[in-house]
């Protein structure tokens, strides 16, 4: 019972810990979170940026919220009475919703030319400009777009509207909007907490057992770096912070990456009995410390997200470690030992060895010719399938309304708007419809400005552009190649409100937004790659003290990170938030290989011997990590499919070259050694 102490006393804290976890963390689905000066846990308010300020300064100024667009169909078309009267009747309990400030359609909205006559629409409101953000050519599609009041948590409203659309299935009904998108990530983040980690585990635990037919051991070794897992984020809802879609891949990444240390402790219970701890602490301790530094990369980068994540898959990582060389033989120490190597392959990798070299080095010509090929930015809907609500609402919206994101311009003046005022609108809003990338500017020009502030106090669908007699607001839709060059299109937009001096103005957009996010991510990329390579490197040439085999040691480390790149080309990815942690996670995990395979060549001083010793639980090792992360391609979301998708291609390439070339590259390297020992010999005696 005391050589299980520090077990039961860890098994008791982590059944706490998942308790307090599971009641105190929170979880942020939104994309604010990766923007540099946001801070977990703290409202938007307090982020030091020009363009959040701007869309805060904006939905204050007019006492609004967020929009949720529907999206209705109708194959009548809408100038049907029929169909036109279910949308009369939906946009009418809408309005008796009291999360909603008010909706925006064809029917209240204040067009120079009457449409609407309380029952029917005129086909002619087609050939209106103003039109197109409300109605599709053809007449089949139907926007209402509802404008929400200034809500902590636009949730409770969402799930009012999904309610109240079931009522009309004959609408084809389909909800976008940040709201929406926010709702389907928390959803995921759900299953990449709870499903996918579950799937992960059962995955890599046929893997191990097949290896070690020992299903304590193969248990063990997985339930280890769940336990860390769940201390890991009761510690992040200790201290008050928050999960978002990428620190909740905590619970994957230290789940894969840390069962493979358990698989390799318990090979070496199996080769050294008690003397384990001594013998293997020098692998598994710098296996560990250099995948941390991976992850730990991230904290030279101004993305918080990316900083927590670094910290908290290496704090769970070195948790597992910890737990190991505490309890880690009385775990796993069984008395009916078996073969590590149950299921074996002889690796011969002489052909494949050489033939993988010749590949690789025409790969690396290549390569700077397709970089340049990698598209660079973030969008949220990029990262839901084509077949999802949220892929179907855009694909409607781009093909029949050219819309993407509104772009909000509040316009202020000192004194009250006048009609010669309207006069100077109607000349920006004419300059604005002929920028590339604008597919429609919203604003009611058919009553002079004085006579839209009275008109707001009465109808909220004035209001929605006047909030008073000093301030108006624009809307200008944009397509998805605007939103793509948002900061472009803001610069277009500023050089034409510079002409109007006698007016304040306020450009405001999440497009904007989202474009300061993908300004960082190139940048991050290479500060957290280039620091996990330098950091790793100077690990190895510690652990080893020999620079020519530090060198040999880190050749599939530089490989795999730069393979990252081909596979993001060859695949058609972009380099996004996801994408761009992954090169540095890689780094930290393929070199684990080169220090197992180094470290028992010391040992024996012979190759093939090192690769009879550890290839098996190398090969082991990389099955269940492309195991485990495998289960990610599950996921709705692009998102984790594509980090899936870079880290299974990268782990297998680098398995492969460590298994079958770098021991040709490690031959080499001793018959040169010898030769020159040999060489340095005769010399020394022919001296003599």
């Amino acid at each position: 019972m005391k050589r299980y102490r520090f077990t039961i006393i860890f098994l008791i804290l982590s059944i706490l810990c998942a308790v307090y976890a599971f009641f105190r963390i929170k979880i942020n689905a939104d994309y604010m979170v990766f923007l540099p000066g946001y801070r977990p846990g703290e409202p938007i308010e307090k982020i030091d940026n020009q363009d959040v300020k701007a869309l805060l300064d904006v939905s204050e100024k007019f006492s609004d919220g967020t929009q949720i667009i529907l999206i209705l169909y109708s194959e009548k078309t809408f100038f049907d009475r029929e169909s036109l009267q279910d949308v009369l009747k939906l946009q009418e309990k809408l309005l008796k919703i009291e999360d909603i400030k008010t909706v925006l359609s064809v029917t209240n909205y204040v067009f120079k030319t009457p449409y609407f006559d309380g029952s029917s629409l005129k086909r002619e409101i087609v050939g209106d400009e103003e039109a197109k953000s409300f109605i599709s050519s053809d007449g089949k599609y139907l926007l209402l777009n509802c404008i929400l009041k200034p809500l902590d948590d636009q949730k409770p409203a969402l799930r009012k509207i999904e309610a109240l659309l079931k009522e009309y299935p004959q609408l084809s009904p389909i909800l976008f909007g940040q709201t929406v998108i926010n709702d389907q990530l928390f959803k995921e983040i759900i299953k990449q907490m709870v499903l996918y980690p579950a799937m992960m585990f059962l995955a890599i635990l046929i893997v191990f057992y097949l290896q070690t037919r020992s299903i304590k051991a193969s248990f063990v070794s997985l339930l280890v770096p769940l336990l860390a897992t769940i201390v890991v984020y009761s510690c992040v809802a200790l201290i008050g912070s928050e999960l978002n879609v990428m620190t909740v891949m905590t619970i994957s990444f230290v789940l894969v990456i840390g069962s493979a240390y358990g698989l390799h402790f318990y090979n070496g219970i199996l080769r050294f009995g008690k003397n384990v701890r001594k013998k293997m602490f020098k692998p598994i301790f710098f296996s560990m410390i250099t995948t941390a530094i991976g992850f730990l990369s991230f904290l030279f980068v101004k993305i918080s997200a990316f900083r927590q994540l670094g910290l908290m898959v290496s704090s769970g990582l070195a948790l597992v470690f910890l737990i190991l060389f505490t309890s880690g033989y009385e775990l796993l120490y069984s008395e009916n030992k078996r073969n590590p190597q149950a299921i074996s392959v002889t690796i011969k990798g002489s052909l494949i060895g050489k033939t993988l070299i010749v590949a690789i080095i025409i790969a690396v010509i290549i390569t700077p010719f397709s970089l340049g090929k990698i598209e660079i930015g973030m969008d949220q809907v990029s990262y839901f399938s084509k077949n999802s609500e949220i892929g179907k609402a855009m694909k409607i919206l781009e093909r029949e309304f050219s819309y993407r994101e509104p772009v909000f311009i509040m316009m202020e003046k000192n004194s009250i708007f006048t009609v010669k005022d309207g006069q100077i609108i109607k000349q920006i809003i004419e300059k604005i419809s002929d920028l590339e990338g604008v597919s429609a500017v919203q604003f009611p020009q058919s009553y002079p400005v004085p006579t839209l502030a009275m008109l707001s106090r009465l109808q909220p669908a004035v209001g929605y552009f006047v909030s008073n007699a000093q301030t108006v607001r624009l809307v200008v839709n944009i397509t998805n190649d605007a939103y793509t060059h948002a900061g472009k299109l803001k610069q277009q937009l500023e050089k034409i409100l510079s002409d109007y001096r006698e007016y304040k103005f306020t450009v405001a957009s999440a497009a904007f937004v989202v474009d300061q996010i993908n300004s960082q991510i190139l940048q991050s990329q290479l500060q957290s790659l280039i620091t996990s390579l330098i950091l790793i490197f100077l690990m190895i040439i510690i652990a080893f003290r020999k620079f020519w085999l530090s060198i040999v040691i880190a050749i599939p480390v530089a490989l795999t990170a730069l393979f990252n790149f081909d596979f993001i080309v060859l695949f058609n990815l972009k380099l996004d938030i996801a994408t761009s942690i992954v090169a540095s996670i890689l780094v930290g995990l393929v070199v684990d290989y080169s220090i197992h395979l180094a470290h028992d060549m010391r040992m024996t001083r012979d190759i093939s011997k090192t690769i009879s010793n550890v290839g098996m639980p190398i090969l082991t090792n990389a099955l269940g990590l492309i195991a485990g992360f495998t289960v990610m391609s599950f996921s709705k979301l692009a998102l984790f499919r594509n980090i899936s998708l870079l880290l299974s291609l990268g782990i297998g390439f680098g398995v492969c070259f460590t298994l079958f070339s770098e021991p040709l590259i490690v031959q080499r390297l001793v018959k040169n050694n010898e030769a020159g020992q040999i060489s340095r010999k005769c010399k020394n005696r022919n001296s003599k």
